[in-house]
């Protein structure tokens, strides 16, 4: 298990309804209402198999990951829900450790496969998930919490991290996943830079690809929050073509595997037909 990088933080799992309760409180700081998870829903998650793996500063949680049990038709797994870091406490390696701690307590009570959601589109999201975690996404699902207030699809990568794969257990011990160099790699979807802007071109050309390259690449902006606030319209057009071309990549036996840089305003994902 990595260091922590702060030794006041303790890592241990939540039971005790105080303690919940807070973890309550804590969501309300950092997400918006409609998405709290409640106590009740938490404890009874606890007694069906689930957990929730705390993080604290002293005696006050400052950061908790929160999932319950699920079954695919084939064998149960954790679908891990939420979790929820104190401002004050962002970027310092606690979201990366209590994903350690949660696939540790998943490993030890006979689970092999964490699987979660998150917005494409976000580019932080990704790079923890898939370079430092080892996990990978080969699903895409429309529309998951169906549409924000702007009008935004709320459309979703679905994460799953196989445990003991030598993906997550280099990532468990301090190595993650190797970036390698997808620069050769084409991209499914242009971009254009002007005026300090980046906005995506047509894919048709790209789509061709898919099928005929073992790997490929799939732009996002780095800064897609501002550009959803000031050019909703150019973001919903690159929502859109993401969408299309994710799902016929998928569609295809392609997974997310890595994220690639090529320039300071756009990340790529990095995409490879599994054997």
């Amino acid at each position: 298990m990595p260091e922590q990088h702060e030794d006041r933080i303790q890592y241990r799992l939540i039971t005790d309804i105080e303690e919940l309760v807070q973890a309550v409180h804590l969501q309300k700081k950092v997400w918006a209402p409609d998405t709290i998870t409640s106590m009740q829903q938490m404890r009874a998650a606890i007694l069906h198999g689930g957990a929730v793996n705390g993080a604290f500063s002293k005696e006050e949680l400052v950061g908790f990951c929160y999932g319950f049990i699920g079954y695919d038709g084939k064998a149960p797994y954790v679908g891990s829900h939420m979790m929820a870091l104190d401002p004050a406490y962002r970027d310092r390696g606690i979201g990366m450790r209590l994903k350690l701690e949660q696939r540790l307590w998943a490993l030890e009570a006979g689970y092999d496969k964490i699987v979660w959601t998150f917005d494409p589109f976000e580019s932080r999201n990704a790079y923890l998930n898939l370079c430092k975690l080892g996990a990978t996404v080969s699903s895409y699902i429309r529309e998951f919490y169906g549409y924000d207030a702007a009008g935004h699809p709320t459309d979703r990568f679905l994460v799953e991290w196989a445990l003991s794969s030598a993906r997550a257990t280099d990532a468990a011990e301090g190595r993650g996943a190797p970036a390698g160099d997808a620069a050769a790699y084409p991209r499914l979807l242009g971009v254009e830079f002007t005026d300090g802007k980046v906005t995506a071109l047509g894919h048709q050309s790209g789509k061709d690809l898919i099928g005929l390259a073992d790997g490929l690449r799939l732009p996002i902006p780095r800064a897609a929050a501002q550009l959803k606030q000031a050019q909703p319209d150019a973001f919903k057009v690159w929502q859109r073509q993401l969408r299309e071309l994710a799902t016929a990549a998928f569609s295809q036996g392609y997974r997310v595997v890595s994220c690639h840089r090529a320039e300071p305003e756009v990340q790529d994902y990095v995409l490879e037909r599994q054997a």
